[in-house]
């Protein structure tokens, strides 16, 4: 018995049987642990996939919508509404996103779209985003060219908002700043006083510019030693160009137009003040034409506080009676027309610049000065250049905030 009791053997299979379960017990710890270290990668892989899909939508949509500015219109975005104006085609958004995280929708909610983006209006001086904005109009309701985009991107059931604000950038469109450019000028009487004020509201006085290219002759028409030119400014240059802004630009003012529902399509033609006046935006009213505008009585197109900008693109314009125009007129002359294009009788009254394509011309002169200059009005044509978000507004929401 008490060899028994000192007989050792099988205690190193002992001490071996311990370290293996010590060495087991580390190697489960391990396996566990690369299992929970791979979850949360795929976890940060699939937010990650998510961001990034969120910010493509948001870029799309500043891109579009700095193509045409939602002025009156609701902006709500998703993979489906590609034929609307405001929003970016799913091409433009999704090409770039076709791995594996974005093959298919979310399992346990298959109708959430992808992505999805919202237009909402700011508030003046606003650089933070808060709830309150998702209570505004969908478009730019206060008209100063900035608005709220937020995007949800939903990868693999993780969604995912992101936010900015975002400014429409334009940029000017030269045109001649003369108070009156045309082919040729003429003037309706012969009476001593003035009819083409070339100073007006100027620190300079202004230029009239005629192309005399097969014009009336004379193509200046007016009693020069009368004073009905004052300061007298009178050039003739035939090397003037006859067409004050190119096809492209031209197409620019009408999506501006046609955005701020100030475009009027052939077969339509303007009759008041008020639907030849421009809105609070700045945007032109552009008349496709072929329409001859003819307005007289009292009233006033635009005001002196805020000057607009009116294109006529194939016609002529009348203005009589008392009514005062105030900023530029642009008549392109689609219709090759050599006569008057531009007429401007009674007591009536254009404040601002003229500016007539081709071989038209204009006739003025009544009862008072028809035409006073406003250097305000050559720098009222802005073409749009794009939208920019705003530095330090992008952020990433919680998408469950409302």
């Amino acid at each position: 018995m008490t060899r028994r009791m000192r007989d050792e053997s099988g205690f190193a299979l002992m001490g071996a049987m311990l370290i293996l379960i010590i060495l087991m017990a580390i190697g489960l710890s391990l396996i566990a642990l690369s299992d929970t270290q791979q979850r949360l990668s795929g976890t940060e892989r699939v937010q990650e996939s998510s961001f990034n899909l969120s910010e493509a939508a948001l870029n799309a949509q500043a891109l579009q919508i700095g193509r045409v500015w939602p002025t009156t219109a609701t902006v709500t975005c998703d993979p489906t509404t590609s034929a609307n104006t405001y929003c970016p085609q799913a091409s433009a958004v999704g090409n770039g996103y076709t791995g594996g995280d974005y093959a298919s929708s979310c399992q346990t909610a298959p109708a959430t779209p992808m992505w999805k983006t919202q237009v909402r209006d700011n508030a003046a001086g606003e650089q933070f985003w808060t709830t309150t904005v998702n209570s505004r109009a969908a478009y730019d309701a206060n008209a100063d060219g900035t608005v709220w985009i937020r995007s949800f991107a939903t990868v693999q059931c993780k969604t995912i908002s992101t936010i900015a604000l975002v400014s429409r950038s334009s940029a000017p469109l030269a045109i001649a700043n003369n108070v009156i450019t045309a082919n040729w000028f003429a003037t309706s009487n012969q009476g001593k006083k003035v009819i083409v004020d070339t100073l007006g509201t100027g620190s300079q006085p202004s230029k009239i510019v005629l192309r005399c290219n097969s014009a009336p002759s004379p193509c200046a028409n007016y009693a020069a030693n009368k004073g009905q030119v004052q300061p007298p400014t009178v050039t003739t240059s035939s090397t003037t160009s006859s067409q004050a802004l190119t096809a492209t630009q031209l197409q620019t003012l009408e999506s501006q137009a046609a955005t701020a529902g100030t475009l009027w399509p052939a077969g339509s033609c303007p009759t008041t003040t008020a639907q030849l006046t421009s809105p609070a935006g700045g945007a032109p009213v552009v008349v496709t034409g072929p329409c001859n505008v003819s307005v007289s009585g009292n009233g006033q197109i635009n005001s002196s506080a805020t000057p607009g900008v009116l294109v006529i693109e194939n016609g002529t314009f009348t203005l009589g009676g008392t009514v005062n125009f105030y900023g530029l007129l642009y008549m392109v002359n689609k219709q090759a027309s050599s006569g008057s294009v531009v007429n401007i009788q009674g007591n009536a009254q254009v404040n601002g610049i003229v500016n007539i394509d081709g071989n038209g011309g204009i006739t003025a002169g009544s009862s008072k000065t028809n035409l006073v200059y406003d250097p305000r009005a050559a720098g009222l044509l802005r073409g749009s250049s794009g939208a920019a978000i705003s530095r330090g507004t992008f952020r990433t929401l919680p998408p469950s905030t409302p």
